[in-house]
Parts: C-alpha cells; structure tokens; sequence
C-alpha cells in the first residue's frame, strides 16, 4: 500500500516538473523574437567618415516604415549590435514601424580605423554621414538618432536639418564629473566610508593631474591598467562639456536616465537639460525614468555599472526577458515620442506641398 501512496506521489511531482518545464520553455520561446535578429529584414549598410568606410546593418519593419534611426554607442569597443545588447531595442522599434541603423565603431568588426583615435567631434561627423546616407534611402519621413551615454557629447553637436529628431539615453554633460561620479558610485559599492572616499578621491584627482598634464604618453608605472591608446582617447576628450551645445541644439530632443543611473548623475544632469535645452523647442521632453538603470533596464536585477559584471544568471536572465528587461514604459516612451515625429513631418510636408 504505501509503494502505491509514493508512486502516486511520486507520479504526481513528475507530472509538475514537465508542467513546469513546458511552461518555462513557452515563456522562453515566447520571448525569444525580442531577443535576435536572425529572422528580421535587413541589408548591409556603409559609409564614409573622417576618410574611413563604416559598416553596419539596416533592419527594416515587417510592415509600413514610419521613421528611421541611426544608434550611436557608448563608450568601448562595441559592434553594430552592442554584442548583442541592442537586440531587444531594435526590435522593438522594427516592431513600432522604426527601421534602425547602426555600425562597427572603427576598427571593430568590418569597420575601418580604431575608434580610440577619434574625438567626440569626430564621432559627430560620422553620426551626420550616417544620417545623410539614410536620408538617401527614405524620403519624406523622419529621420533621427538614439544614442547612449558617451553619444551625450556627440548629438548635442547636430545643427538644424542634419536630423528630425534627438532621442539620447544617460547622457552627461561633463566629462570630468561624470568620471567623478562613476567612481564615487564605484567607491560607495565597495562599503568604503566617506572620510574613505573622500580621501581616495582626493588622491585620484591628484594622480589624474599627473597623468594627463603633458601630451607625452606617461611611464608604465603612472599609467597603471591603462592602455597608451585609452590614455590619448581620454586626454583628447577630458574637458568636454556639452552645455554650450545644448544651449545652442535646436533639433526634437527626448532626453532620458534612469533614477538609479550608476554612470551618470540623473538628478543633476536632467536638471541641466532642463535648465538649457528644455525651452529650445515645443517637442523637448526631459525624464528620468523610476527604477531605471543606466541603460533604462530594470534597476533590480540588472543595474551594475558595466554589463560585463553580471553574474551569469543576469545574463541568461537578459536574454530570456528581452524587451521586458526594460524599465516599465522606457521603450513605449521612446517610441510613442518618435511617432509623435512623425506626425509633425507628414503634416509640415502637406503644408509644403500646397504651397508649390
């Protein structure tokens, strides 16, 4: 009798595992389509820059293209998808009518050049060649960029006509501060007190001073982990700050953080967007996003300072959410804001067309 009992029993738990099983293959597989890009419409996209040959990738929506977009990186050596990081973005904008375009930063993948030679005014020249070859390809919609963190020192450059519309995610406006703040937020992670971080900070300020103040690359000991090339890329952009340019932008800009930003200081640079560009144009929209990271992923579990500190259930975790790795509403925000884009180009072309 009790064989029988355990067997039921035992039968029963089995039946729960498969249920469960089948239940998280369905959820997996279900999401998949927010991860890859294997399965979307796409074409090889190129072209040239500060005398080098760009390549990347034009997606196309399944259905009507409504807007169109360039992504620009962050810092790092990233390809055309971010390693893959980009995937549940795109394809939610593809999914939104957006085709998407973005490209190998020099010297990575099928680019050429290296991108630590370039400065931000650089990275600017082959965000316009990159929107000017889309424009070549679509007529009569809009046409814009998203860009990431670093890309905060490059689209505030953009002059009128050179695109429709700015969205830009975790930018900061000072090189120096944000450094200042990354690492504090890196301090802070450790547990280290603040007379601790104060004094550290102290210290770094003054061997940052020492590293950077002659154009000769310094000795091995004073550069420590950090490469001939990272040190000129840093000392050729250390005094950027984009206030002037935001002062002057004059082009649709969505500017958004997330609260819980470990690179940037969301509070503090959202109030300067406000305080410069907020009142530029009509269409500018500047938030900060609740529970947000860097990236606008949800902050739990997924807000470390760089993606290549994730455990490795994080990672899985990533690729098994997709899109919905996101912070609630931050992909809808973008997206319902470009569409908005659109409305304003169909309406100013009508206008055009009755007055030829």
């Amino acid at each position: 009798m009790n064989k029988v009992i355990w067997a039921k029993r035992n039968r029963g738990w089995l039946i729960s595992v498969v249920c469960l099983a089948m239940v998280i293959a369905f959820v997996v597989l279900s999401r998949l389509d927010t991860y890859g890009l294997d399965s979307r419409v796409s074409e090889p996209f190129a072209f040239e820059a500060n005398g080098l040959l760009l390549a990347g990738t034009l997606w196309l929506p399944d259905q009507t293209t409504t807007a169109a977009v360039v992504l620009v990186h962050g810092d790092g050596p990233q390809d055309r998808t971010s390693q893959q990081g980009f995937d549940p973005l795109i394809n939610a904008l593809l999914d939104a009518g957006i085709a998407v375009v973005s490209w190998d930063k020099p010297g990575i993948g099928d680019s050429q050049g290296n991108w630590l030679n370039q400065s931000m005014t650089d990275r600017s020249v082959n965000v316009r060649s990159a929107i000017s070859t889309l424009r070549n390809k679509f007529q009569g919609i809009p046409v814009g960029v998203l860009g990431f963190s670093q890309a905060g020192w490059v689209l505030p450059r953009l002059k009128p006509n050179s695109a429709d519309f700015i969205v830009l995610v975790g930018g900061a406006v000072s090189w120096q501060r944000q450094g200042d703040y990354y690492t504090k937020q890196r301090l802070q992670r450790t547990g280290m007190s603040q007379p601790d971080i104060e004094r550290v900070m102290a210290e770094i300020a003054a061997d940052d001073e020492r590293l950077f103040a002659s154009s000769q690359v310094p000795s091995a000991a004073l550069l420590g982990d950090m490469s001939p090339e990272r040190w000129a890329f840093v000392r050729r952009n250390l005094y950027e700050d984009a206030t002037h340019d935001l002062k002057e932008l004059e082009i649709p800009l969505l500017a958004l953080w997330g609260a819980e930003d470990l690179n940037v200081n969301s509070e503090v640079n959202a109030d300067i967007y406000r305080k410069t560009v907020g009142g530029n144009h009509p269409a500018n929209r500047i938030e900060v996003i609740p529970n947000a990271s860097h990236g606008l992923l949800r902050a739990d579990p997924y807000n470390t300072q760089l993606t290549s500190e994730w455990p490795w259930l994080t990672t899985l975790r990533f690729l098994m959410e997709g899109r919905h790795a996101y912070a609630p509403g931050a992909l809808e925000t973008i997206t319902e804001w470009v569409h908005a884009r659109v409305g304003v180009t169909e309406a100013r072309s009508q206008a055009d067309t009755r007055h030829i």
